[in-house]
């Protein structure tokens, strides 16, 4: 075996809110939260031999086709709802697929196991005599970590949409896709629009159109994490009207979550100093946590576009 990677396991703690349904939101019904801990075995990508000449893209949807999704669906009173697909990165298509697929070279990847879990390993049928000191296990398919995974997951998943969902890219954004339904004249109806990011996928549409998406797409990748009427979606969260249809956008939530550096060198130094190499790391992810306000926030574009003339030479006052 050759280009062989360790791993870890990346252990994550968290809260999850059950999804409630239309009526149980009318109802008043609060959901439930409860705390998980979430353990993913993850490769440490970074070392991989071909990271260089592996294509890692993976497309998302744009700005712009994520509000005009929300906009067709005020217009229409189509039903608004957002869906995450869970383990998206261990579902894409696999190693020999991708090789079929784009006629790249065959992958090889495989990975050492953390010694404290080749005793859980050796409980796996088959794998008995797993000895650590002269095997590594092998990936069919890109694992959690892997640099291609998000490219074999987004060709999967549009694979889905094309070829089971029946739907079309646009041809300005290949993320959004659309889905017509043809009368007897020939004439096409547009009943369906879905945007992509990664593994969070927003639908808007008639319903019964919407739950036959869901449908399928929970046949290929197992039970999705669906919300309906008020969701958070790239950051951004929507509320729909269950009645009207109207919809609101707002970012409070990830504005809440910001929080303004706390460092000795802010407080004491000169204002017209320039900053140090720490406070400079800071300053830029700072910076560009807030830059991504102006999907909803018009009225600090300035201010944002102001600080950034100053993100590769900041001074204190900035």
């Amino acid at each position: 075996a050759h280009n062989i990677i360790d791993c870890r396991w990346v252990l994550k703690w968290k809260y999850d809110r059950e999804p409630l349904s239309a009526q149980e939101i009318r109802a008043g019904k609060v959901a439930t939260v409860k705390k998980i801990i979430r353990a993913r075995l993850t490769i440490r990508g970074f070392k991989d031999l071909d990271k260089s000449v592996v294509d890692t893209y993976a497309g998302t949807s744009q700005r712009y086709s994520q509000r005009m999704l929300v906009s067709e669906c005020v217009k229409r009173k189509w039903q608004l709802v957002a869906a995450d697909i869970s383990k998206a990165f261990l579902q894409g298509v696999t190693y020999e697929e991708l090789h079929k697929a784009t006629g790249e070279p065959l992958r090889e990847v495989n990975f050492y196991l953390p010694p404290a879990s080749v005793p859980i390993l050796k409980q796996v049928p088959g794998y008995e005599s797993f000895d650590a000191r002269t095997e590594v296990l092998h990936c069919d398919r890109p694992g959690t970590g892997s640099v291609d995974a998000p490219r074999c997951f987004s060709m999967k998943l549009a694979m889905v949409t094309r070829e089971i969902c029946g739907m079309s890219d646009s041809t300005v954004d290949p993320e959004l896709c659309m889905l017509h339904t043809h009368d007897k004249s020939g004439n096409a109806k547009l009943v369906c629009l879905l945007t992509k990011h990664v593994d969070d996928v927003k639908i808007a549409g008639e319903k019964d159109t919407v739950l036959w998406v869901l449908r399928q797409l929970q046949n290929v990748f197992g039970p999705l994490k669906i919300e309906w009427n008020k969701f958070t979606n790239c950051g951004v969260r929507h509320i729909q009207d269950p009645k009207t249809k109207e919809c609101s956008l707002d970012q409070i939530e990830y504005a809440n979550n910001l929080r303004p550096i706390a460092h000795p060198e802010a407080r004491t130094r000169n204002n017209e100093k320039e900053c140090g190499p720490e406070l400079h790391k800071l300053y830029q992810s700072l910076l560009g946590a807030v830059a991504y306000l102006y999907l909803t926030r018009v009225d600090v574009l300035v201010f944002i576009s102001a600080c950034q003339r100053h993100g590769h030479k900041p001074s204190i006052i900035h």
